[in-house]
């Protein structure tokens, strides 16, 4: 029967190939996962793409195979397949994460990089996070500030988060990162004083008005009341005083 149904994965017949998909879940061989991510490549189809992603996210055997067959998926440019690729890989948690480092994170393609940060944020574990934390200094901004925005997908493991945060707080040089970093820090609530330091030593470095307006916006969530008035003063110097004023209403009453 499995013989006959890996026959008709070379089907032209897309619902015939679906449906042979379908049935081939109760099989655990490898040679299954070969044959079904071949399929997802030459079909082009919706309804193809859907089986075989349900029956190699719930493949009962070796989970390894499945990681070294489906990272194959992004030599193709075909987004859904690439998209269906990270859904996989992350459903297997820490146990694809090898294979994503050796073939994703490694890579020199900086898409590369991104698609395994999009994995790693979705496994959100703590062997993640630490996979993560490297390309936090990438050389290509597309990837260091997508990690940056990533840390906040990692509540679980706050400390690890906070002491990457103090890290790469003085290596940030521009406005691109300054307002990833904010958005990091208030939309994905890190609050810890740990943080205040850096920021203030920051802070002293800049001299755009737009640049420290971000720095301000962050020191006010952490409830630095020390900076209200030069934040105000600030603010008025860009047009961004009732930004500042609504920041102190929002943030100044918590502890």
């Amino acid at each position: 029967m499995k013989e006959e149904l890996l026959k008709k994965l070379e089907s032209e017949d897309k619902r015939e190939v679906r449906e042979a998909i379908e049935a081939l879940e109760e099989f655990s061989d490898p040679e299954v996962v070969r044959a079904v991510v071949k399929a997802l490549i030459a079909k082009k189809s919706k309804a193809v793409l859907e089986a075989g992603k349900s029956l190699l996210i719930s493949f009962r055997g070796d989970p390894k195979v499945v990681c070294e067959e489906v990272i194959s998926l992004f030599e193709h440019p075909e987004p859904k397949l690439r998209q269906s690729a990270i859904d996989i890989l992350a459903s297997r948690g820490d146990l694809c994460l090898d294979v994503v480092r050796e073939r994703l994170i490694e890579n020199e393609d900086y898409n590369m990089k991104k698609f395994a940060l999009d994995i790693l944020a979705l496994v959100g574990s703590e062997r993640a996070l630490e996979e993560l934390a490297p390309l936090l200094e990438d050389e290509n901004p597309n990837v260091s500030m997508s990690a940056l925005e990533y840390l906040r997908n990692f509540s679980d493991f706050k400390d690890r988060v906070v002491e990457l945060l103090v890290r790469v707080i003085p290596k940030i040089k521009d406005m691109y990162g300054l307002t990833t970093l904010a958005s990091t820090v208030i939309y994905g609530e890190i609050k810890d004083e740990r943080l205040v330091a850096p920021l203030r030593e920051k802070l002293s470095e800049l001299s755009d008005p737009m640049e420290k307006h971000w720095v301000y916006k962050m020191l006010i969530f952490l409830g630095d009341r020390s900076v209200y008035d030069e934040a105000l003063e600030n603010a008025r110097a860009v047009g961004m005083e009732s930004d500042i004023q609504k920041d102190m209403e929002i943030f100044g009453g918590q502890e």
